[in-house]
C-alpha cells in the first residue's frame, strides 16, 4: 500500500513562510507511527516542494535567497537531487521537521 504524501497542498506551508524570518521560527509536526521516519517526512516535503516550487520559492523568498537558493528553478532544482534533505548547508529547513510517535 502506498503511503499518503502528506504534503500534496502545500497552502498551509507557504502560509507559514510568509510569516516567518527564517526556519528557526518554523517547526512542522508530523505524526510518526507506521514506521515513518524523519528522513521520510523530510523526503516527502522535498518532493512537494519540487512539483511547487515557483509558488513556494514566491511565498518568501528572502529565506531562501538567505540559504543561497537564487530562483525557483534552482529550489526546484535543489528539491529534486535531494539536496534540500541532504546537504549540511540546508540543515535549518531539514530541523524544522519534526516527527513524533
Amino acid at each position: 500500500m502506498k503511503e499518503k504524501n502528506s504534503f500534496q497542498n502545500l497552502g498551509q506551508y507557504k502560509a507559514y513562510l510568509r510569516e516567518i524570518d527564517n526556519f528557526d521560527q518554523l517547526y512542522i509536526i508530523q505524526q510518526g507511527g507506521r514506521g515513518i521516519t524523519r528522513k521520510q517526512v523530510i523526503e516527502r516535503l522535498e518532493s512537494a516542494i519540487a512539483k511547487d516550487a515557483e509558488a513556494v520559492f514566491d511565498a518568501k523568498k528572502s529565506i531562501w535567497l538567505n540559504m543561497g537558493i537564487e530562483s525557483a528553478e534552482d529550489l526546484r532544482d535543489f528539491a529534486k537531487t535531494k539536496k534540500l534533505s541532504t546537504s549540511t548547508k540546508y540543515s535549518s529547513f531539514q530541523e524544522s521537521i519534526k516527527v513524533t510517535f
